[in-house]
């Protein structure tokens, strides 16, 4: 009897195993045709003509409603809603609310999350016909950051960086400094204690002093800004920037927590400064103060044409969307000569276009021009996710030098430092290449204990039955 038992119930499981594996295997199937059947009406609801209901994710109400009335009148038979959303909250949510359904066919973000979104497999890929298309109109930099393992994740649809910004009142007849050696001989005359410090700029903010190291041969994260383990700031490169930065002191002489906004950018908005380093956020409260200005590259140094970040808007067709064809469509509508008029008449933005010539207003726009000069020669923003440890690092490096707190190679020691205590609290290492990304040595070890558990705990099992089952006495 006990035998029968023993069998009965293992048929009994192995039955029941069986029934749960079907009925989940249905409810996957009927769940995936149905997905696949939406999808499909969704692409082909008027016939082969694009068609059905997008939800985008824009940040400017006036501009999506202008992109999306002029997106229908060549695509007439999509619905198109919109909902404000701030680029950079954006992936974050989509990560949530696009498993839940209710996340948007297309939304925008900033282009260094563009890793973690792809990680998170919320970027659904473009077709090769529309990623070379686009690589030949677009800024090559830009497209770039967008690319992974040769596939293209997102559209870069505006740009910005930094530029020198010059007061053409106090300028006077003197010639717009092309190199800093020019910048420097006006710094020396106009300087004296009735008007002070001819540029001034945020001295130890990273994404504003990233040129001066570029312009001797810098690489931050190796020649493609891709190897954490590479950061580079303790190179002979980074030292040479750093002397020449510092050289500046004597004409802008302040400790870092003296050189802020409000008296470096913001003195220049008020009339006060000749020159200073910033980027198109600065340009709308120069004219609000009626300000007159102008915005070109930034000077040369010892002949070279310093490298500046620059950040791009992205937009990105959400791997959730039932309606990818209509979702790529409005991403290739946004991206064209028409959506970066639209842009640029509602936001001021910048596009990413190579030739800015064909876009009615921006062409005009002299200002922005500036910033395109200095674009061209712009590094993206490194888009792994260990940069979120390089700023810290290269602010000190800035700051500890500038203000004198030690030498310029004991600068460099404490920001590789930095960096590295920076990595390993998030479970990275730049030496150990097995090192678990995201856990940690001990999130690596408690894993390690739970698997090495439950083997012991299996093994035990086996043992038991296996004896237990031999104690069955043997019935004739």
């Amino acid at each position: 009897m006990k035998k029968q038992f023993v069998i009965l119930t293992g048929i009994g499981a192995a039955l029941c195993l069986f029934l749960v594996i079907a009925g989940l295997t249905a409810l996957f199937l009927n769940g995936t045709w149905r997905s696949v059947q939406a999808e499909l009406l969704a692409e082909r609801e008027f016939d082969g003509r694009i068609g059905g209901n997008l939800l985008v994710w824009m940040d400017n109400t006036h501009w999506a409603e202008a992109v999306i009335a002029a997106f229908n009148r060549h695509y007439p038979y999509v619905t198109v809603r919109f909902e404000t959303v701030g680029s950079v909250d954006s992936r974050a949510r989509v990560s949530l609310d696009g498993p839940a359904g209710i996340g948007p066919d297309v939304f925008l973000m900033p282009h260094d999350h563009i890793r973690n979104a792809i990680i998170d497999d919320i970027a659904y890929p473009f077709p090769p016909d529309m990623q070379d298309r686009l690589a030949e109109v677009l800024l090559e930099a830009a497209v770039k950051t967008c690319t992974y393992e040769g596939e293209l994740f997102a559209v870069p649809i505006s740009t910005e960086s930094i530029a020198l910004f010059y007061n053409k009142d106090l300028l006077g007849d003197h010639p717009v400094p092309r190199t800093f050696e020019e910048l420097i001989e006006f710094a020396e005359t106009w300087n004296h204690p009735e008007h002070e410090f001819a540029l001034r700029w945020q001295v130890s903010n990273p994404y504003d002093n990233y040129f001066f190291l570029t312009a001797f041969g810098f690489e931050l994260f190796g020649p493609n800004m891709d190897d954490f383990r590479t950061p580079n700031f303790d190179s002979p490169e980074a030292r040479r920037g750093i002397e020449f930065h510092n050289s500046l002191r004597r004409l802008y002489n302040v400790n870092t927590g003296d050189a802020t906004w409000e008296s470096t950018v913001a003195a220049f908005q008020r009339g006060e400064v000749p020159f200073t380093i910033t980027g198109p956020w600065a340009i709308a409260d120069a004219h609000r103060n009626n300000l007159n200005f102008g915005i070109t590259k930034l000077p040369t140094i010892n002949g070279v044409q310093p490298r500046s970040f620059s950040g791009n808007i992205v937009a990105v067709v959400s791997s959730f969307s039932r309606n990818k064809e209509a979702a790529r469509r409005f991403v290739d509508f946004l991206a064209s000569i028409e959506g970066a008029e639209l842009q640029y008449r509602y936001t001021g933005r910048l596009a990413t276009h190579r030739d800015i010539s064909m876009i009615e207003g921006l062409r005009d726009d002299e200002l922005l021009r500036g910033i395109m000069e200095q674009a061209v020669y712009s590094d993206p923003m490194p888009t792994i996710p260990e940069v979120n440890h390089m700023w810290d690092s290269l602010a000190a490096l800035f700051t500890y030098t500038w203000n004198n707190q030690t030498t310029i190679e004991r600068a460099q020691e404490l920001a590789m430092e930095r960096y590295d205590l920076l990595l390993r609290m998030a479970g990275r290492s730049r030496f150990d290449d097995e090192m678990t990304v995201g856990l940690g040595t001990g999130g690596t070890l408690i894993v390690l204990l739970a698997i090495g558990a439950f083997i012991t705990g299996f093994v035990v099992f086996v043992r038991r039955t296996m004896k237990n089952n031999a104690k069955v006495p043997k019935y004739t």
